[in-house]
């Protein structure tokens, strides 16, 4: 008996033996691969024009010089590189930012890279979840993006006309009680940020908030709650990992407010999904015309609701706040900085004088009107090539791919930085200076159509372009139609227009002007 257990004893130590050499075989592989993979990045990385730095260090320092510096140090190596694509170390983390439209060009449509940059992890790990602006699953986004377009065809956009120019009116007499009655100055920044996120909020959800009359909605609240951990995160690039940014003050924050806004995001779609439901019940019952044109305006919740059998309750909710966000926070920059230009470039009332000149001058703008607004459409484009409201994105790079005539290392982040290629005179002559007639269509049609990209380009574009026009326009007429813009004396010239990069762009201080009510 003693005999036959220590064989077993001897055989289970020979196993144990056996399992920790290939284990430990194992673990030198990786780490040899790992070495021999770093080591490759590094040799294709050197051969890549760049600023100096170390490999652990790199371009840290510019971001610790805080959100508003970052965009004028940024600028500045741009400037030195930017004939070329170049790279930038920041810790161990290497980007490669793409400077020529070519080059942009065939990342922004090329099918293998589609997966964004794991800079991204900051939204899937937050409210935006797996919504189609950060998703990786390639398959996924393809199938939501195509269900997620419904809701911003045509028809449906075009019904939202009235709601935009509702919001405008009420956003119109909000301006008139802010304006400081001696200077006429005011912060056009958060009346307008609140008017945006009124009208996604009623088109996208259904949903009045109330975020221009001062109500406290927990949406509202908790989604800039959310928005500036993503920020923080964005500018302390340590925090870019989840282990560490949960030991941090503000993940804290961050959570309940996540957990608010998902609460509030499925008291919606049941809602919805209830009265969807009972409308169809009695539509049993009631024979209608679908092409009534007393039906309710659909909304975009309605129509991904409609295939609630294809996405899942946790995709739909992802897919509503990454709209919600999407439409709320690019269209209000946009809107406020196009108001601040054109208080500098007064130019753009005579075409609208000319569009509303018979009948009712205070009339909603119908969708012809906004159609023939092409001066007020340039002003637009030159203000988002100004001011892009996403200065940066990012693809990643899982394999190695030659791009111009360098050689890019596997495991690295493609950039593309719309604020810094929009204002490069080796497209745009004289490029800070505001000029709608960039976007004339034959001087539009003589530069390279990814020079001008603030909404990206290529496979994952905004999906919202012609909603956020068809707002911008209306929004934009109809305060120029009631009003007459000055410039400030706090913000005299657009040169002391403050901006930071955060996790899009947005204003150190506000965006003043002055404000002259029209007499009519």
């Amino acid at each position: 008996m003693y005999t036959l257990i220590q064989k077993v004893i001897d055989l289970n130590e020979s196993k144990m033996w056996y399992l920790t050499v290939i284990s430990l075989i194992i673990i030198l592989v990786v780490i040899t691969k790992l070495r021999l993979e770093g080591r490759r990045k590094r040799i294709l990385a050197n051969k890549i024009p760049g600023p100096d730095g170390s490999i652990f260090i790199g371009m840290l320092p510019l971001f610790l010089q805080g959100p508003e510096k970052l965009i004028s140090s940024g600028l500045k190596e741009y400037r030195k590189y930017e004939k070329s694509s170049f790279k930038v170390w920041v810790l161990n983390n290497l980007y490669i930012v793409l400077t020529r439209p070519e080059d942009i060009e065939l990342v922004l449509t090329n099918p293998k890279l589609q997966k964004k940059a794991k800079e991204y992890l900051v939204l899937q790990e937050s409210i935006m979840g797996q919504g189609i602006f950060s998703i990786d699953d390639i398959k996924k986004w393809k199938s939501n993006r195509k269900m997620v377009s419904g809701g911003f065809n045509f028809k449906i956009i075009k019904s939202f006309i009235p709601i935009f120019y509702e919001e405008s009116n009420v956003l119109n007499d909000i301006l008139k009680q802010k304006y400081n009655n001696k200077s006429n100055e005011c912060d056009i920044s958060v009346p307008i940020s609140m008017a945006t996120m009124e009208m996604i909020g009623k088109t996208a959800l259904g949903v009045k908030f109330n975020a221009q009359n001062g109500g406290r909605h927990r949406f509202v609240e908790n989604l800039q709650t959310a928005m500036t951990a993503w920020e923080y995160r964005i500018t302390h690039p340590w925090y870019l990992s989840k282990t560490l940014f949960r030991l941090s003050s503000v993940n804290q924050k961050h959570d309940q407010s996540q957990k608010i806004i998902n609460d509030f995001t499925d008291e919606i779609i049941n809602k919805k999904l209830d009265e969807m439901n009972q409308n169809a019940n009695n539509d049993k019952k009631v024979e209608t015309d679908d092409d009534d044109i007393c039906r309710k305006t659909k909304t975009v919740i309605e129509i991904l609701l409609g295939n609630y059998h294809e996405m899942s309750h946790e995709q739909i909710r992802d897919e509503l706040v990454t709209i919600m966000i999407g439409g709320q926070e690019t269209t209000a920059m946009a809107n406020a900085c196009a108001i601040f230009m054109l208080a500098h470039h007064p130019d753009v009332f005579e075409e609208l004088q000319s569009i509303f000149s018979n009948g009712d001058q205070n009339r909603s703008p119908t969708y012809e009107d906004l159609q023939q607004m092409e001066y007020l459409e340039r002003v637009i484009k030159e203000t988002l090539r100004l001011f892009p409201p996403l200065p940066v994105y990012g693809r990643s790079l899982d394999e190695e791919m030659k791009i111009g005539e360098y050689l890019c290392p596997a495991g690295s982040t493609l950039m593309v930085c719309p604020l810094f290629l929009h204002s490069s005179n080796q497209f745009y002559n004289d490029p800070e200076k505001f000029n709608p007639d960039n976007f004339l269509p034959d001087t539009y049609r003589s530069r390279h159509p990814y020079t001008f990209i603030p909404f990206s380009a290529g496979y994952r574009n905004c999906i919202g372009i012609k909603y956020g026009m068809l707002q911008m326009k209306t929004v934009i007429s109809t305060l120029v139609r009631k009003n007459t813009f000055f410039p400030s004396d706090r913000c005299p010239t657009p040169k002391h227009l403050r901006l930071m990069f955060l996790a899009t762009l947005k204003f150190v201080d506000g965006c003043y002007v002055k404000i002259i009510p029209r007499t009519l």
